[in-house]
């Protein structure tokens, strides 16, 4: 075998074995994730920089070119290991689901249900 096949190879195996590692995390995450009350659901980004979205709760499960931005409006559904479920709404209203960093995002005091008693 030569170098360059062995090498495109492994490279499309490494992107097979994380594209699997990334629906196994979210998977485990959504069994073990804090459910955020839908009467404190709204967030707004507060991060300066681009905020990622993440396929999964993991470095490793980054979202290509998918991001927002400061001062963008999200909903939150649940965090886990320092990452936040969101929704994103986009000028077009297509709805953009996905996982950011948590400390990216703060509260507005607002949510899209009542508070639950």
């Amino acid at each position: 075998m030569t170098m360059k096949f062995i090498f495109g190879l492994s490279l499309l195996l490494s992107s097979f074995l994380s594209w699997g590692g990334c629906n196994e995390i979210n998977a485990i995450a959504e069994q073990y994730q804090d459910l955020t009350p839908s009467s404190d659901s709204g967030y707004v980004v507060a991060d300066t920089n681009r905020v990622y979205f993440y396929s999964a709760p993991d470095e490793t499960c980054k979202m290509k070119g998918l991001f927002i931005i400061n001062g963008d409006q999200i909903t939150q559904y649940a965090e886990y290991k320092g990452f936040s479920s969101v929704i994103f709404l986009k000028k077009d209203g297509e709805p953009v689901s996905g996982w950011i960093h948590s400390k990216s995002i703060k509260p507005t005091g607002t949510g899209i249900g009542p508070e639950s008693k």
